[in-house]
């Protein structure tokens, strides 16, 4: 029964991690087509993909959740959605951005855990990290 519990509340971050990624990414869109600038927002996506690396991936990983799982994610859609659907709409946008601001390789050594994952870890602040 805990295991449940456990699974349940690990579902409902990971549905509040598509969420706030969503709104991150909505948020810089129209500025970002007006202005594709790495410096203003290069900090914003180096923050998304930390968030898709630990509240998104490690979440669907460590609780073994099915990318066909239907989940609620309110900024996305009224209503229930498969994981996929969040994925593509979350961290697909997010790698869009990536390789339109010439980011890849930042925001594909932080979703690989690499050096860059850990320095963006310690800088962060630690209720940031709590909260995803």
């Amino acid at each position: 029964m805990f295991n449940f519990l456990k699974k349940g509340r690990e579902f409902n971050k990971l549905a509040k991690s598509f969420n706030g990624m969503n709104i991150m990414i909505e948020d810089i869109l129209p500025n970002l087509e007006r202005n594709p600038n790495q410096d203003e927002f290069g900090e914003t996506i180096l923050v998304l993909a930390y968030i898709a690396t630990r509240g998104v991936n490690d979440r669907l990983e460590e609780n073994d959740i099915s990318m066909m799982a239907k989940i609620i994610v309110p900024t996305i859609k009224r209503g229930y959605i498969t994981v996929t659907y969040a994925y593509q709409l979350t961290v697909g946008k997010l790698f869009a951005i990536a390789n339109l601001l010439e980011m890849d390789e930042q925001v594909n050594e932080i979703m690989d855990k690499g050096p860059a994952f850990y320095q963006l870890e310690n800088t962060l602040p630690q209720e940031i990290i709590n909260n995803i």
